[in-house]
């Protein structure tokens, strides 16, 4: 969890869905073109290297549809009031929708 990355990761306020690990929406706190990590409110009971198919649902402002990924647990924190999941991006089915929204990310001004 603390190794030193390749690529940047870009601070967002999407929210994601995630087929199969909760119901409800989740915060997508980072995202990269490798891995992404979203915090819940919501007890998440995972383990690390479950599959999962998540939808991302970017903030409006960056004017880009929602877009599926498939992703896997790498590692869970739970706090008294919170859960936070990493995950590393397998595949992007729709991977220009991806890559715009990453795009988007470096480009705009709050990533300073």
């Amino acid at each position: 969890m603390f190794e030193k990355r390749k690529g940047a990761r870009y601070r967002t306020i999407a929210y994601v869905r995630v087929h199969g690990l909760f119901d409800g929406d989740a915060l997508l706190k980072d995202i990269s073109v490798t891995g992404c990590r979203i915090e819940t409110t919501v007890f998440v009971d995972v383990r690390p290297g479950g599959v999962y198919t998540m939808q991302v649902i970017p903030e409006s402002a960056a004017k880009i549809a929602a877009f599926e990924l498939q992703v896997e647990t790498r590692w869970v924190n739970t706090a008294s009031d919170s859960c936070e999941v990493g995950f590393m991006i397998k595949e992007s089915p729709e991977g220009k929708q991806f890559q715009r929204y990453v795009d988007y990310l470096a480009w705009r001004p709050s990533n300073v």
